[in-house]
């Protein structure tokens, strides 16, 4: 079991208020993020009639896309049967469309429909406003520290998550 770094008792999962991320001040933000992030996505998957495994499915491709099933298959940790499903229901929705690759007629890939990208971001565009703000404001060794940080949970998560390990990428690395 795990051992808090601020005391000597051993972390329990019976007891979820006992946890030393719900008594850390910067783990409670932490955890309200992951809860606002969540409940955002919720609304989005509210405003564009989809459910949340689509909407994670359309976050990848407007950040990633267009990719091709499988490897959308991979991100969301789904089977191939489940992603065709996705696919089917975001198509019907008019948010995806499927292209067959000029070259290879087997080849598809997932594209996200350019006016479902524009709803996105409109209805994003309040909190990535807001958020572009604060990250206008950090400027020198606060932005250092908090992108240390940062990079460290991220990589905690990744370390921590079946299926998301990846290479740290560091853009200040050659």
């Amino acid at each position: 079991m795990p051992i808090s770094p601020r005391s000597s008792a051993p972390l329990t999962t019976e007891d979820p208020l006992g946890l030393r991320i719900a008594s850390d001040p910067v783990g409670q933000q932490l955890q309200q993020i992951a809860i606002l992030t969540r409940k955002a996505a919720g609304h989005l998957g509210t405003s564009l009639g989809i459910n949340q495994t689509d909407v994670a499915a359309l976050e990848h491709l407007i950040t990633d896309g267009p990719l091709p099933p499988t490897e959308l298959a991979t991100r969301l940790s789904v089977t191939t049967a489940g992603i065709t499903q996705v696919i089917d229901r975001l198509e019907r929705a008019g948010h995806v469309i499927r292209e067959r690759q000029l070259n290879d007629k087997r080849r598809v890939l997932v594209r996200p429909v350019p006016a479902s990208v524009a709803q996105t971001y409109r209805h994003l565009a309040p909190m990535l406003d807001g958020l572009g703000t604060v990250l206008g404001a950090l400027e020198g060794q606060d932005r250092a520290v908090v992108e240390a940080f940062l990079g460290r949970v991220i990589e905690v998560y990744r370390s921590t998550l079946p299926g998301t390990a990846q290479p740290t990428l560091d853009p200040r690395e050659p």
